[in-house]
């Protein structure tokens, strides 16, 4: 059975002693996990919740997390993890719009959720984790101490929603995704086949949980009988000093959380040797810091994949391609099929640009309460969340840019995401964004958005000329604006919209 549930329950009684997760000072072997997710389901079934109910989940990572996501399975409960940065109306909106029911967070959120709950009457059920004890919410742990640690009896199918994911909202309002059993489960099979990943390999949780790709690695570990290592937040020095550690094989990282690894590792030289698969995505990986991460670690493979919270992973470049194949990444993903397709929904010619549409049997079941955006989604069995692809003459992909990001200047369309590789190689440099913005003469122009270098200085003509000789000249940004940061979402996509807004009250220079 394809379920979540059923593999830890197999595994609890396979790697019964072994460590499953470990979080800070706290350790959970496979028999300890399988019982307190077993109370988790069996705790919450006794308060009223049915299969099919949602409660969402507001914390950092934390070792309750891991808890979480299993005894929800067991007991048909559907988690809706929501990020912990998001404030008021923006946590009213998933609450409201994933129809949850309870609420479970850490205590450091006490004052963030005693805001919002009397606008939330639906939350019938509020659970916080820590010392901390307010009126009105239940304790965590008092919770467990209740709960039969039994298996549940409850029948959950491989089609029954695992979790409820949400987009990030950088176009509109956060969309919900409904993620079941089996898209999870096989997706985990399909990571450790394709990145040879076993019950002896330790994985470290770096990014946010609550992230599509964080959680899929985590289950992936789980899955197959690994240990998993939980970092509370992304602190380069701490992954550094972990991997030396625990010996960590293999970790999930974004490009920007790639780049402050790096940077770092060359100052403290840790022992990185027990690290043999590296992976990034989520946003695309500059060539100049792909090119860093292989020679900080020279001996892990490094894969590049391309992935969406609806498809899961969808391409990826192997290590024995990274080297010679620039920018792309790679094939697609075991049982995944792919077209590139015109405006017309027709087939383009190998190595024109279309839009990418994928088949897998990891895509989603469907945009939460919104048939309009699930019907416009798929094509002919196929799904699209909007990127343009091209495919070279050796079946390699490259992802061009968003659909949505393409700015037409002059009635030609350029994708910013190429712009943005060439500035990344820049020394003086340290982060990009590049966007199109209003031109009385040519409808849209480049502009660049650049942090600089630590210790480093430049001019807007500095960047232009930089440009000169490595792109087509009207690809050369027309305006540059210095700034602190490129604001990011945590799978490392600019905030392009954040960086719009902020032309229009003038808010960078």
């Amino acid at each position: 059975m394809l379920t979540l549930g059923s593999i830890l329950e197999q595994n609890a009684k396979k790697y019964h002693n072994k460590r499953a997760v470990i979080f800070k000072d706290k350790v959970l072997t496979y028999g300890e996990l399988n019982e307190r997710a077993n109370k988790v389901a069996n705790s919450l079934s006794d308060r009223g919740f049915k299969k099919g109910d949602k409660i969402a989940v507001f914390m950092k990572n934390h070792l309750v997390y891991a808890e979480l996501i299993v005894g929800f399975a067991k007991a048909g409960i559907i988690m809706v993890p929501i990020n912990y940065r998001l404030v008021g109306a923006e946590i009213d909106y998933l609450i409201n719009n994933s129809d949850s029911t309870g609420i479970i967070f850490t205590e450091e959120y006490v004052d963030v959720i005693k805001e919002i709950l009397p606008g939330l009457p639906q939350l019938d059920t509020v659970i916080i984790v820590g010392d901390s004890t307010s009126e009105n919410m239940i304790s965590y742990e008092e919770l467990l101490d209740n709960g039969d640690s039994s298996n549940p009896e409850v029948d959950i199918k491989e089609e029954d929603p695992l979790y409820l994911g949400y987009t990030s909202g950088t176009t509109g309002n956060p969309k919900g995704i409904v993620i079941s059993h089996r898209s999870r489960v096989l997706t985990g099979m399909a990571v450790a086949y394709e990145f040879k990943l076993d019950e002896s390999d330790i994985h470290l949780v770096g990014g946010p949980i609550y992230h599509a790709a964080p959680l899929i690695f985590l289950l992936t570990q789980l899955i197959v009988g690994g240990t998993i290592i939980i970092h509370e937040t992304f602190r380069p020095n701490k992954v550094l000093a972990d991997i030396a550690s625990y010996q960590i094989t293999n970790t999930f990282l974004t490009p920007t959380m790639h780049a402050f690894l790096v940077e770092v590792q060359e100052k403290v030289k840790a022992d990185i040797s027990s690290m043999r698969v590296l992976s990034s995505g989520g946003a695309p990986l500059p060539t100049q810091i792909k090119k860093d991460i292989l020679n900080t670690f020279p001996d892990a493979g490094l894969h590049e994949w391309y992935g969406t919270t609806e498809s899961a992973l969808t391409l990826n470049m192997k290590p024995k391609d990274i080297h010679h194949k620039d920018q792309s990444v790679g094939h697609p993903f075991p049982f995944v099929e792919c077209v590139i397709l015109d405006d017309k929904k027709q087939p383009v010619q190998q190595g024109e640009i279309g839009e990418l549409y994928f088949k897998a049997p990891y895509l989603l079941t469907e945009y939460y309460k919104n048939p309009e955006e699930t019907e416009a989604g798929f094509h002919e069995g196929y799904f699209s969340v909007g990127d343009m692809a091209m495919q070279d003459e050796e079946g390699f992909y490259y992802i061009v840019d968003r659909k949505k990001d393409m700015l037409i200047s002059g009635g030609v369309n350029i994708y910013p995401r190429e712009i943005e590789d060439v500035l990344h190689m820049n020394p003086k440099i340290k982060d990009v964004a590049v966007l199109g913005v209003p031109d009385p003469v040519w409808g849209e122009s480049v502009k660049a958005f650049i942090v600089a270098a630590e210790g480093k200085s430049l001019t807007e003509k500095e960047v232009i000329t930089y440009c000169e000789g490595k792109i087509a000249s009207y690809k050369k940004p027309k305006s540059v604006s210095f700034v602190k940061e490129i604001p990011r979402n945590p799978s490392g996509k600019a905030l392009k919209t954040e960086l719009r807004a902020s032309i229009k009250v003038g808010g960078y220079n």
